[in-house]
């Protein structure tokens, strides 16, 4: 199955819609699209206190949200970014100086996330984390983070008892003019809270002072941040691109080139590379050569390692290059991949990240991992290597999809006509719907907020309840509180005994809730051989993927810390991760099944317990790996946030629940022979929220409620 997708033109700005200001300084041979001007009016202009453009991928989001600081300076108009991951982060930075050097801007870029804190801390012997956070943006007036630091700063936890509720959350609202969220809608429903939650806060410490404007930027804005934002009090915009498949190029631009998607019979791109190296990955790039160039684009690490190492000798046999770019991946290598001929990699790439291909084959989760995915398909009309430029000729995608999903979009579905025919050609927001509508929908767990979101917004409050400024802040907390709980639907007076209860009894459930992305309890130190540099060998990983896929030998901990002291690496940072184990990496393995051991009598626990989260003690891994023994005790000493679910396999669950296919649940079996699914975690806290109002039989002979 097969069709042709049709070119995507982007409408251009009015010469009389375009700023005097603006146009003043666009770059020669620079055009904006309308998105872009009516973005750059609403963060200037107008009393828009949220602004969110959602243009197709790859129309210039990223520059609308840039205009401001471009036109005036980073002095007048100070700008923090934050995205989702640090490979963004480190791609934005690369543009983001080639942009300023053309349009000749006074804009100091500089970016924070938790190494940069890290080395300030030890290089300039700072005690406080917040005063070396304080120190980097006093620095920089165009600041490029993460969402995770600005949850920790609004949420007050780098403050001390004696500090005030605002020591660095005044600073920090006070000199930025806009706050952007970059590709938000990859967030769920806590991060969701989080960050409204941290507006509120910051408009509420600012007063009129000094107007705030908070840029999200995503094509496709999350359905219950839409809701939530309607309820919150702050006045919203959306702002939309406009589209067609051509236009003459005094009013509409070219952003995403013609393609053919291929809809392949397997799910998997493991079994796909196997079945059709020979007859269509490789024939493409040495027909086309060396105008090719391509990426594969998977669900796991592991499934990404294990076609890299297949690809790679066999591709190299012909003079072309694969690399990898995963998670796992260092960021010297990640950096290279974008130069090779194939790139194999994972989520790290198909969020945001701009690189040049014409030859796309991948896997998805989901309707939005499907269509970011191929957006990076079409994005340019070639590619530049060793000062010469290569054209592109065509562009060419393999989707691979479950067979029922093939089917409803081929076939139909409940006696309705297809959404697509073989071989026709189709605009691509026509194809974009037909994706969104043959995907179950999933569970954006919008009762979240009412069961554990909730305590964030109380432990804002909280800080600013503390003896000493209690007085003085009586006004914010009640004008805060009632924000929050129209905001969220919640009550916050009637949640305070929960909160102290578990911050005296259940901190590791608090902890987990406060926390931004949630916590890792599986993590393992390893040395990675794979690399080249030495000080790129020492990282961090998750242990259940670790033991799963991957040939390990076992080292002591004084065994990897002194290899890591003479590498040079931050023996800190690994220490703070705390991990179970550490292992040198020796290639991927056939995937090995596992299985969580609890050291309990499950079959006298009543109903009660089962499908809600506790905190347990006892577990250990039923698995076959170096060191396990050593591990296991480790982890059994530990008490971990989880959720049993008896008498359910974890795929079962992810049914009858609608749950996303990566939500990380496991197997698991008790000491009395009681077996089922377990959640660890943040996962456990959103698998309880959302058993509280989808019910299910999950042990103890009755149904929860």
């Amino acid at each position: 199955m097969w069709i042709r997708l049709l070119p995507v033109f982007s409408r251009l700005a009015e010469e009389k819609d375009i700023p005097p200001e603006l146009s003043a300084r666009l770059p020669q041979g620079w055009r904006l699209s309308g998105h872009q001007v009516e973005t750059y009016r609403a963060l200037t202009e107008g009393d828009a206190e949220v602004i969110f453009n959602t243009a197709m991928t790859g129309d210039g989001k990223s520059l609308a949200g840039q205009l401001p600081a471009l036109i005036r300076g980073g002095m007048e108009y100070p700008v923090l970014v934050m995205y989702p991951t640090n490979e963004l982060v480190e791609d934005q930075r690369v543009h983001l100086d080639q942009t300023i050097a053309e349009w000749g801007a006074h804009v100091l870029p500089s970016m924070l996330n938790s190494a940069e804190l890290d080395s300030i801390m030890v290089e300039e012997d700072y005690r406080r984390r917040g005063e070396a956070l304080m120190r980097i943006l006093r620095n920089g007036d165009f600041i490029l983070s993460n969402p995770d630091i600005f949850h920790y700063v609004m949420h007050q936890f780098y403050t001390y008892p004696e500090d005030a509720p605002e020591r660095y959350a005044a600073p920090l609202a006070q000199k930025f003019r806009q706050l952007t969220f970059d590709e938000f809608h990859i967030f769920d429903a806590p991060q969701i809270v989080s960050v409204l939650n941290a507006l509120l806060f910051i408009q509420e410490i600012s007063g009129e002072v000094r107007p705030h404007k908070f840029l999200f930027l995503s094509a496709t804005p999350n359905r219950l941040m839409r809701e939530y934002l309607e309820r919150s009090g702050l006045r919203v915009k959306f702002i939309e691109g406009e589209y067609a498949t051509g236009g003459d190029s005094a009013h509409w631009r070219k952003i995403l080139n013609p393609a053919e998607i291929h809809f392949a019979a397997s799910s998997r791109a493991e079994e796909w590379v196997e079945a059709h190296l020979d007859d269509v990955l490789l024939p493409f790039f040495l027909e086309r050569r060396p105008h090719a160039k391509g990426a594969i684009i998977v669900n796991s690490v592991a499934s990404a390692l294990r076609i890299y190492e297949k690809l790679q000798p066999v591709f190299a046999e012909h003079g072309l290059r694969v690399e990898p770019n995963t998670g796992l991946t260092s960021r010297t290598r990640r950096r290279i991949s974008y130069e090779a001929d194939l790139l194999i990699g994972t989520s790290t790439v198909d969020v945001g990240v701009d690189f040049q291909i014409n030859f796309l084959v991948f896997e998805s989760r989901d309707a939005g991992s499907f269509l970011q995915r191929l957006g990076r398909l079409g994005r340019h009309d070639g590619y530049r290597r060793d000062g010469q430029v290569y054209a592109f000729h065509d562009y060419v995608a393999y989707a691979l999809l479950p067979d029922w999903i093939t089917a409803r979009l081929f076939k139909g579905q409940e006696g309705a006509s297809p959404l697509l025919e073989e071989g026709a050609e189709i605009e691509r927001q026509q194809f974009n719907e037909a994706i969104r509508a043959v995907f179950p929908p999933l569970t954006e767990f919008e009762h979240y907020a009412q069961t554990w979101g909730k305590f964030q917004s109380l432990k804002i409050l909280c800080g600013l309840a503390r003896k000493t400024v209690r007085e003085q802040y009586c006004q914010s907390r009640e004008n805060l509180q009632k924000r929050y709980e129209a905001t969220f639907g919640i009550h916050l007076s009637s949640a305070i005994p929960h909160y102290k209860e578990l911050a005296e009894k259940e901190k590791p459930l608090l902890e987990e809730a406060l926390s931004f992305r949630g916590g890792n309890p599986f993590i393992c130190g390893v040395i990675d051989t794979a690399e080249e540099k030495e000080e790129d060998r020492f990282k961090i990983m998750d242990l259940l993927q670790a033991i799963a896929n991957h040939a390990l030998s076992y080292l002591s901990e004084e065994e990897f810390y002194e290899a890591a002291r003479q590498a040079g690496a931050n023996l800190q940072f690994f220490k703070k991760q705390k991990p179970l184990g550490f292992f040198q990496l020796h290639g991927t393995r056939e995937y090995q099944k596992f299985r969580f051991w609890l050291d309990k009598d499950l079959s006298y626990w009543g109903a009660e317990n089962y499908g809600k989260v506790l905190t347990l003690k006892g577990f250990s891994l039923d698995a076959n790996f170096p060191g396990a023994n050593e591990i296991n005790t480790r982890l059994a000493r530990r008490t971990l946030p989880a959720l049993l679910c008896a008498g359910l396999h974890p795929l079962e669950m992810k049914r009858r629940l609608s749950l996303p296919l990566l939500f990380p649940l496991y197997e698991f079996i008790s000491r009395d022979g009681v077996s089922g699914t377990v959640a660890f975690g943040r996962t456990a806290l959103m698998l309880d929220a959302r058993l509280r109002y989808f019910p299910i039989k999950c042990g103890g002979g009755a149904v929860i409620a």
